[in-house]
């Protein structure tokens, strides 16, 4: 978004190959992207005064049938992916989870495809 402040880089997960796709990508996905950046701003996660000095790199996927699916829901997309972002700053900018917590449940944190993997889902 032009003068989202702070900076945002957005990065994909995957190469992109099909128009649709980066359209959705870098339209819908980027600007709910730069909307929970402005919540967590407006939240007082990230300090207003601080916001000119800060970059934030985010690190997205977005499963490759969006771009086949016709009834895409865009508002949907839109507001899964600002919740998402202006959720994990607030976490990030909290120390949620703490390192205490974290090391405490180490065996017990699972992830998803991790297990499908083991399960031979994948």
């Amino acid at each position: 978004m032009p003068g989202c402040r702070p900076v945002t880089l957005m990065v994909s997960k995957v190469t992109v190959k099909n128009s649709r796709y980066t359209n959705i990508l870098m339209g819908t996905v980027q600007a709910a992207i730069a909307n929970g950046v402005l919540d967590a701003v407006r939240a007082g996660d990230i300090p207003k005064e601080k916001a000119n000095d800060l970059g934030i790199i985010c690190s997205v996927w977005l499963n490759p049938g969006v771009s086949t699916d016709d009834k895409l829901d865009h508002k949907a997309l839109f507001e899964i992916h600002r919740k998402a972002m202006s959720q994990a700053i607030h976490k990030a900018m909290n120390n949620e989870p703490s390192i205490d917590w974290l090391l405490d449940n180490q065996d017990k944190i699972t992830h998803k495809y991790y297990e499908r993997g083991l399960k031979g889902e994948i």
